[in-house]
């Protein structure tokens, strides 16, 4: 936490040195907060991690497309669409690993945290907060670290939908669905530095919190399949989280 006060002041304070003229005459904000570039595609692409019971680390990929609008300045709303696995492993009692597939849905609201704050008008140099909610998709397999057996599984011929965001409660529809369905919060942070007037590149980390205890085809500390077909478990949720990379493309708007 503290690590993470000290990178805030750190960009914060290089945002308001930025803000400067060389002489040394500070540019102060203008009256006018409008965002000029109100709208912005981006695409990302990076590394995930899972924090769940098979959670020594095996690390995946994940790709991303975000569409964004600009309220003002300070503020924006993200669609974003992401597709990745998560994988990972446990060699005591589970003696398993995993692999999962997902996609997201998610609607982000994103804080500019540098213009907020920011006495004088920001440099290149930005820095975000951001959350939401979404929906994930997914199909989760585990298999035994020896021999590659299938243990464990998420989907099946017997699978039905389980009641979106219930935390108890019987299967609804019918049965055979390919990928089970799940609420998500994300929470992130990002930073992001402008290469010319419509481009920007930056990094980002996002955090997961997942209404389900079967992202790693295991759910507690039990050996038995937790396919759709049953119901919620009592064990604590899932996590994951992925750092990327990306780059924006800003749509320029009109001034008037």
């Amino acid at each position: 936490m503290r690590n993470s006060l000290l990178l805030i002041v750190f960009i914060l304070s290089f945002s308001n040195l930025y803000g400067q003229n060389s002489n040394g005459i500070s540019r102060k904000k203008s009256y006018d907060r409008k965002e000029y570039f109100p709208f912005s595609l981006s695409i990302r692409g990076g590394l995930t991690q899972f924090y769940g019971e098979l959670n020594e680390q095996d690390m995946q990929g994940m790709a991303g497309i975000s569409l964004g609008k600009s309220f003002d300045k300070n503020l924006a709303l993200h669609f974003d669409y992401t597709a990745g696995k998560l994988g990972g492993e446990k060699a005591a009692f589970f003696k398993s690993y995993f692999i999962n597939e997902y996609n997201t849905l998610e609607l982000n609201l994103k804080w500019n945290l540098t213009e907020q704050f920011s006495r004088f008008e920001p440099g290149n140099t930005h820095f975000y907060l951001y959350g939401g909610v979404g929906l994930i998709y997914f199909s989760a397999n585990a298999f035994a670290i020896d021999d590659n057996r299938l243990l464990r599984f998420t989907n099946s011929k017997l699978s039905a939908r389980n009641p979106l965001f219930l935390r108890w409660g019987p299967p609804k529809g019918p049965a055979g669905i390919k990928k089970t369905h799940e609420g998500i919060l994300p929470l992130g942070t990002s930073l992001d530095f402008l290469l010319l007037e419509c481009f920007k590149m930056g990094i980002d980390y996002r955090f997961y919190l997942v209404r389900t205890d079967k992202m790693d085809a295991t759910s507690g500390r039990r050996l038995i399949n937790p396919e759709e077909s049953e119901s919620y478990s009592d064990t604590p949720n899932d996590k994951f989280s992925f750092l990327s990379v990306f780059l924006t493309y800003r749509f320029k708007g009109s001034k008037h």
